[in-house]
Order: C-alpha cells, then sequence, then structure tokens
C-alpha cells in the first residue's frame, strides 16, 4: 500500500446555532482538516485546530510511502490522524490496536466553551452541557468578566455533582501574591471548582510549586513542557498535565506521566476525528484518567464533516470499535467549508462601567489589564457589555472617537 495524494487545507464549518446569534462572532470555527489517498483505493482523513496549515510541498516526501511509516510521527496532527484512519481501515482494527493495550472502554470527557461569554450566555452553555450527558465544563477566565460572578452563575444552573475547570492562562503574567487570594476564596466559597489550570506562565516553577503546597485544589498544567515534561513533573509544578500533539510527542511524553504516576489530561481542539484520536490515544495510556477536552461540541452534530459525534453518558463516551477512526467523512461537505468565508465580525464598542460610576468606552474588546495597571481577576466591581451599532448619532460619535484614541474614560 503506498500515498498517492495529501490533501491539507484550512476548513470553516459554522458554530453551533447558539453562538451564530452573537455579532461579536463570525459564525466559523476554523480547522485544519487532512485527507490523504492510497493506491488500494483507501482514505483517511483527520482534522485538527488552525487555519494555516504548513505548505503543500512539505508533504510531497510522503507520495509513494507507505502509511504504516508514520506511526507515531510528528508531522501535522491532521495528517498523521488521516494515517491512522488508513492503517485500521487497512487491517480492520480500531487506530487504538495501533498504539497499545487498550485499558479502557471509556474515557471522561468535559465540554468547553467558545470565546468569552458573558454571564447569561455562560449560564445558557453549561444548560447545553448538562442535557449533553457532560459532568465537567472548561472555561478561560476572562479579564472582562469577574471569576467569582461566572462561577456564580454557573452554580445556579449546574445540576449536584457538576464542576467546572477553570482556565487561567498563564501567559497573562499573574503573580503568585494575586493568584493565591483569587484560588483561596473559590476553593473556600466555590466547591463547584475542580481544576485550576495554568495559573501562571510556565517558567515559573516555584510559583506553581508555592501553589501547590496552599491548595487542595488540583493544579494543571497546560502549557508547553519547555523542559519536555518529564522534568517539569519531577519539579512537582502540578498535580496534572494536559498533553497536545505532536502526536509522536505526546504518546511519548504520556508514556512518560505515566511511569510517574501522575494523571494525564488530552486536549485535541478539532472536530469529532480528533476527539476520536484523543480517546484512542487515552484509552492506552496508564494515567490518561483525566477529562479529555476538544471542540466537537462546538458546532451542531448535522454540521460537523462526520456528521454524527459521540454520545456522552454521565460524562464519559465509549471508544470507538470501528476500523481506523471509526467516522465516515462527508466529503462534499468538507470542501463547501474549505470554501467558506466567514463573515466579518460586526464593529462594536466596548463598554466597561466600573464600581466608582465611571465607564470606560473602547475600540471593540478593551484590554482591562493594561488599561488599569492591574493583574486579571484583581479588577472587582465592574460589567462590560459590547455596543453595536445602533444607528444613533451618539454611538457613531463614540465610534469615532475610540477608534482615534483607542480607548477613553468618561
Amino acid at each position: 500500500m503506498k500515498i498517492t495524494n495529501v490533501e491539507v487545507f484550512p476548513i470553516y464549518p459554522p458554530l453551533a446555532k447558539r453562538y451564530r446569534i452573537n455579532p461579536a462572532r463570525n459564525g466559523h470555527e476554523h480547522r485544519v482538516a487532512a485527507k490523504v489517498t492510497t493506491d488500494i483505493g483507501i482514505t483517511g482523513f483527520g482534522d485538527f485546530d488552525g487555519s494555516d496549515p504548513p505548505p503543500i510541498e512539505t508533504f510531497e516526501p510522503l507520495i509513494d510511502t507507505n502509511p504504516f511509516n508514520y506511526i507515531g510521527s510528528d508531522l501535522n496532527p491532521a495528517v498523521v490522524m488521516a494515517m491512522y484512519d488508513i492503517m485500521g481501515k487497512y487491517l480492520e482494527i480500531p487506530a487504538y490496536k495501533l498504539i497499545g493495550q487498550k485499558r479502557r472502554d471509556g474515557v471522561s470527557s468535559a465540554a468547553w466553551c467558545w470565546g468569552g461569554p458573558t454571564k447569561e450566555e455562560l449560564a445558557d452553555d453549561i444548560i447545553r452541557a448538562t442535557t449533553d450527558g457532560y459532568t465537567i465544563f472548561k472555561i478561560h477566565t476572562n479579564p472582562l468578566e469577574d471569576i467569582f460572578e461566572w462561577v456564580k452563575a454557573i452554580e445556579e444552573v449546574a445540576p449536584p455533582g457538576f464542576k467546572v475547570h477553570l482556565d487561567f492562562t498563564g501567559r497573562r503574567g499573574r503573580t503568585l501574591g494575586s493568584v493565591l487570594s483569587i484560588v483561596a476564596q473559590l476553593e473556600r466559597d466555590h466547591p463547584i471548582v475542580g481544576w485550576i489550570e495554568d495559573p501562571f506562565d510556565t517558567a515559573d516553577i516555584e510559583s506553581w510549586r508555592e501553589l501547590r503546597r496552599r491548595t487542595q485544589l488540583p493544579i494543571v498544567h497546560g502549557g508547553t513542557t519547555k523542559l519536555g515534561g518529564g522534568h517539569e513533573a519531577l519539579m512537582g509544578m502540578a498535580d496534572a498535565y494536559m498533553m497536545y500533539p505532536p502526536i509522536g510527542n505526546l504518546i511519548n511524553t504520556t508514556t512518560t506521566m505515566g511511569k510517574l504516576n501522575l494523571q494525564v489530561i488530552l486536549q485535541f481542539c478539532g472536530g469529532t476525528l480528533a476527539k476520536s484520536m484523543a480517546m484512542h490515544i487515552a484509552c492506552t495510556m496508564p494515567t490518561a484518567t483525566g477529562h479529555s477536552i476538544h471542540l466537537d461540541d462546538q458546532l451542531d452534530a448535522d454540521d460537523d464533516i462526520t456528521h454524527k459525534r459521540f454520545t456522552v453518558t454521565e460524562g464519559f463516551s465509549r471508544v470507538s470499535e470501528e476500523p481506523g477512526l471509526g467516522f465516515e467523512v462527508d466529503e462534499e461537505l468538507l470542501y463547501k467549508y474549505r470554501d467558506n468565508v466567514p463573515d466579518e465580525v460586526a464593529p462594536y464598542i466596548g463598554v466597561v462601567r466600573l464600581g466608582g460610576g465611571h465607564t470606560i468606552y473602547s475600540l471593540r474588546q478593551p484590554n482591562l489589564v493594561k488599561i488599569m495597571g492591574q493583574e486579571e481577576g484583581t479588577i472587582r466591581n465592574f460589567t462590560y457589555n459590547r455596543w453595536f451599532d445602533d444607528g444613533s448619532e451618539q454611538w457613531a460619535t463614540t465610534y469615532e472617537r475610540v477608534s482615534n484614541e483607542e480607548w477613553y474614560v468618561d
């Protein structure tokens, strides 16, 4: 069996209907899709996060080679998924049998939320997630939303036992002094919070270790393992480690974490094909028992290129036993999404009303941390709204001013 063609291109599937009503979004997700064909008529598919795939010349050396050459490869993740899809179809086995011994039939899975929602949007998404069978929800904190108000909004609608995974996005430059008090209050007052991800930059090793000493909440290392993974683990930076592709490196590092008896969470930002690949890996890894995180739930099931997705029951999904990745792809839809042109985001004014009575107006979303000179999470008692063009003279005047000044305080 030899590869005869490799296609790698961006696709723009439509976001779920619940997101399309928000004019601050362009209505489309962006991913990279791969289609690999062989001389015996077997075709493999994959998809992964991104909108700028490598030049097609990158994959020319793959032509006339055997897909089995790419077991554990660190090539583009979508392409590697397609290789596993082909290999499994050829041998008539599920992809996990090409990775290792199956250790579990199901894999825990978390819901996710697109972008920075308002409290009302977030509450609606929690209800949607619980209806879909999820028991865990990941959300990135946002400088424009009070994290404590967000958590309260979740608590009002979440069922008993539901947990929230808060991603602090460590690259934003928080210090130990601010994070300690935030985490302490979350742990004390909000038992719905189950995990804290990336509280600091991954280079700030001592702050990670000190936070772990001060809290019982599991700390998740979700950033790039700059030292390779094993060193971060040996230094005790986190309780669980999140792994991303490249797929070969992920398999190797996840195996290392298993040897160290450290829990692993797999995060594959893509659709149903990406989730399937993650589950095939997770079911073979000793400690990949954390909630896997994907973007398949950001689309309505009928709009994914597979036309269906995994069923989630009480927070877990069953690993596919079908050959390859286990899903058929609608090629007509795939190429339609390749040709989609995302809508431009409607112009708007960011409006932040502060507790003391002042209002900040900005061109689109304001950088509140930069404007106010305080760390994310320490700014409290404010509200943020988007002011879209309502046809008024006031909107036009304000928009002209923020276009010239970027932001101002009234």
